[in-house]
């Protein structure tokens, strides 16, 4: 009973870790509009202070504003983003007969020629292979009403667009009453203790969120504007959704490119135009690299490219779409508290002792 008295601060901790392993095991869908709310009220209230200490603009009109417009780029999603994205992978599908025949042609034909193969692109097997694919995946659901569950995903989706500025909006009027009612809740006799953890992990995940946040918005608008100018259909759509997956290290680059490239070529013109795109990927990663993000973000916070894709692969594995939300928050708690047991530890009687 002593020995439990005195570990109840580890007993304690593991305790809120498997309620909080089994809540978001059990409710993560449902907490989704609650999980991005909190994200969003916790990257925007330091521009929400500045307000009020700059310009003594109140809280409720900051956060309404902010959720206007949170609420104006959720509904681009459904009644923009998403139909452009289709009519481009419409036209991809169409021009697939004449893309194969263009590879055969330009790219199969010369390997060939040089080292004797006898490679080439068939039609119909890419058609059965891609039907083969999409029923495999439609049997993996193994729906019984698939017009009930894509309907229930439909108004997941919508309610989402509506839950999540309204969450917002009462979270960064609230943001302090939740953060005192979280703090009441702390051991009085570990409050010091807590506190200082709890500022480590805040300058961490300030530096990554924050810092990751406006390397995406400047990326998006970077993308949008190039490939506009350079001609590629969508241009804009691409280009924000590429912006957007730069927070994946290199991975959302090349998934990016990828995108990019198969809808340029789904809309060949010349070859000019793909050797821009080439060109206009270069000069974005050289400019989020070496600049925008060691600038914004900085390389002092304890989050490698390697711990990022894995915690995302980790995180959404165990957690779904909730896993991926809550990914990049997880991983930089858990690098603040891996510190912190390490100097624990550095300092205990038992890393001491000689015997």
């Amino acid at each position: 009973m002593h020995q439990f008295l005195k570990n109840k601060s580890i007993v304690s901790l593991v305790m809120v870790l498997f309620f909080t392993f089994v809540i978001l095991t059990l409710l993560g869908r449902i907490l989704i509009p609650f999980i991005v709310a909190l994200i969003l009220t916790y990257i925007v209230n330091p521009l929400v202070e500045k307000m009020y200490k700059k310009f003594k603009i109140k809280r409720t009109i900051t956060s309404f504003f902010i959720t206007i417009i949170v609420f104006l780029l959720f509904l681009a999603i459904p009644f923009y983003i998403i139909p452009s994205f289709i009519s481009e992978l419409k036209i991809i599908f169409k021009r697939i007969p004449e893309l194969i025949v263009l590879f055969n042609k330009n790219i199969l034909e010369n390997i060939n020629a040089k080292y004797g193969t006898h490679l080439i692109l068939n039609l119909e097997d890419i058609k059965t292979s891609i039907l083969n694919h999409f029923t495999n995946l439609y049997n993996q659901f193994n729906l019984s009403s698939p017009i009930a569950k894509n309907t229930l995903i439909i108004f997941q989706f919508l309610g989402c667009i509506v839950l999540v500025p309204f969450i917002l909006f009462f979270s960064i009027v609230n943001w302090h009453k939740i953060i005192n009612f979280f703090d009441m809740l702390i051991p009085r006799s570990h409050l010091k203790a807590v506190h200082t953890i709890i500022k480590d992990i805040d300058k961490m995940l300030a530096a990554y969120l924050r810092g990751q946040l406006s390397v995406m918005i400047i990326m998006a608008f970077y993308y949008a504007l190039t490939l506009k100018v350079a001609g590629l259909h969508g241009g804009i759509v691409i280009g924000f959704i590429v912006g957007l997956l730069v927070f994946i290290p290199y991975l959302g680059l090349l998934s990016g490119f990828i995108i990019t490239l198969t809808i340029a070529l789904a809309n060949f013109t010349s070859m000019n135009q793909i050797y821009i795109i080439f060109v206009i990927f270069i000069i974005g990663h050289v400019l989020e690299s070496s600049f925008i993000t060691p600038f914004l973000v900085g390389g002092k916070i304890g989050l490698n490219p390697v711990l990022i894709i894995l915690a995302l692969l980790i995180f959404s594995k165990l957690f779904g779409i909730v896993g991926v939300l809550l990914a990049l928050p997880l991983s930089a708690i858990t690098v603040v508290l891996l510190k912190h047991a390490r100097l624990y530890y550095l300092k205990s009687n038992y890393y001491k002792e000689n015997n």
